[in-house]
């Protein structure tokens, strides 16, 4: 058990007695696998939707395809982050609640982020939608791209309220454990996903061939088909997160403000991470198309292991708020201490298969010679950004659950909007290394990051947080 705890945890906490090494083990397995499970399974389907968008027998338009849905990314996470916000406030309470056995307060809470979810998520559609052009030129489509990229772009984010009110709903059923009833529902929206990819982006089954446009509807179809799920898994099961309509559905001053002073600094953090990403992605994107292509390659490969982490770091959020909740820090950090063991130990085997499988898996993406070759070259380092990543993000997530998430904040405006945008313009510029020089800013950056909320981790500062 020391591997999970020390004396400075055990004198903190007054020596609290914990479960036994394999009992830790097998509930952080329970709730973690069907979480990472999920997770992949999303990372899979964004690969084989840009793999659809730019397997296209002309190089030229392969490469303009794929470099458009790639330009989108940030600019799409942008319309997404006060909901990732409030997911993350989400998480933190009702994780708190359910150790606390407070099943009234975890049920208002969901409520009013629904509502919130509602409001927010019109308005930022509207804006989305309304702007398009200049935000997508102004994040580096040019004119081979911009029609793809606006066509994209447009037809994503008009559902961005019914994506907002799915991602909450998952968050506090992922927060109360139910991590199996997350899989299930993006394992259909998934499936259905990838159907209508095969039918509309290349005009299969007797679909009229839309190519960008037909992996956009794609991907609201299977949104809203997620929506459904979740929402249906939330009125109709028993479960400690449940709605029913005839509860009140007003604007609650307490529930709301608790919920909005917990999200709010995990809103700034996404604030920060969205605009730095924005900035790194302006200077990947000026590079031109062919290296927005490589970079798009790259990140879809990178993320298969950051999906199998990020359920680890669900699952972690989840277990350290509950475990605080029942007033059990020491069984908190331990969670904390083996995800970050478990994530090691995954990279480790994440970074042999990339390596070994680069150029294959580089191919399935695009026909286009040069983008290929120029993606396999550079994954030979950019994988190796797989180990900070994995280890910042499980520990993050563990102090997420504990509610620091001013803390989280500050290290990602330190690293991710201050110091990487600068190295990558640095490294891709006047030091010459172009594409390259952006994942080595990547790798610094995931360094910095986990060496800040490691140490914070370390401090137990954590522990006395109240959500």
């Amino acid at each position: 058990m020391n591997l999970l705890i020390n004396n400075k945890v055990l004198n903190k906490t007054n020596n609290e007695k914990l479960p036994r090494f394999l009992e830790i083990l097998k509930k952080l397995l329970r709730i973690s696998i069907p979480a990472a499970l999920e997770a992949l399974l999303i990372g899979v389907i964004g690969l084989v939707d840009t793999m659809m968008v730019g397997n296209h027998p002309d190089e030229i338009v392969s490469a303009a395809r794929l470099a458009a849905v790639s330009i989108c990314q940030q600019p799409v996470f942008i319309t997404m982050a006060i909901s990732f916000g409030i997911n993350a406030g989400l998480t933190a309470i009702v994780s708190r609640r359910k150790g606390e056995e407070d099943e009234v307060g975890a049920r208002k809470t969901v409520r009013q982020a629904i509502i919130l979810s509602v409001i927010v998520g019109g308005i930022i559609s509207a804006l989305s939608i309304i702007f398009a052009e200049p935000f997508l030129r102004f994040s580096g489509a040019k004119d081979d791209t911009i029609d793809y990229a606006i066509s994209y772009f447009t037809i994503v984010t008009s559902i961005l309220i019914f994506n907002y009110i799915r991602l909450g709903l998952c968050a506090a059923l992922r927060a109360e454990g139910s991590t199996k009833l997350t899989l299930i529902t993006n394992l259909i929206a998934n499936l259905v996903n990838v159907f209508l990819n095969y039918c509309l982006i290349n005009g299969n089954l007797g679909f009229p061939e839309l190519g960008v446009k037909g992996a956009a509807i794609a991907t609201i179809v299977g949104n809203l088909v997620a929506f459904l799920v979740a929402f249906g898994f939330v009125i109709f099961r028993n479960g400690f997160v449940k709605i029913k309509f005839n509860d009140s559905w007003k604007l609650d001053k307490e529930n709301l403000g608790n919920l909005v002073k917990v999200s709010t600094p995990a809103f700034i953090e996404q604030l920060f991470m969205r605009i730095g990403f924005f900035i790194i992605a302006l200077i990947v994107n000026n590079l031109g198309t062919n290296y927005v292509a490589m970079n798009a390659i790259i990140s879809g490969i990178i993320m298969l292991s950051f999906n199998l982490t990020d359920g680890f770091c669900i699952g972690v959020a989840s277990l350290v708020g509950e475990s605080l909740g029942s007033k059990k820090p020491a069984l908190a950090f331990a969670y904390a201490r083996l995800s970050q063991y478990i994530s090691f130990i995954i990279g480790i085997f994440m970074i042999i298969f990339i390596l070994i499988f680069r150029e294959p898996l580089s191919k399935l993406f695009s026909s286009n010679t040069e983008v290929i070759a120029g993606a396999a070259v550079i994954l030979e380092f950019a994988v190796f950004t797989i180990f900070p990543q994995s280890l910042q993000w499980v520990t993050t997530g563990a102090l997420r659950g504990a509610g620091d998430v001013k803390y989280t904040a500050r290290a990602s405006m330190i690293s991710v909007a201050i110091i990487r945008p600068i190295l990558s313009f640095l490294l891709c510029y006047p030091f010459g290394l172009l594409l390259l020089g952006s994942w080595i800013g990547m790798f610094i950056d995931q360094t910095i990051r986990f060496i800040l909320n490691n140490y914070r981790l370390s401090t137990l500062k954590w522990m006395d947080i109240k959500v």
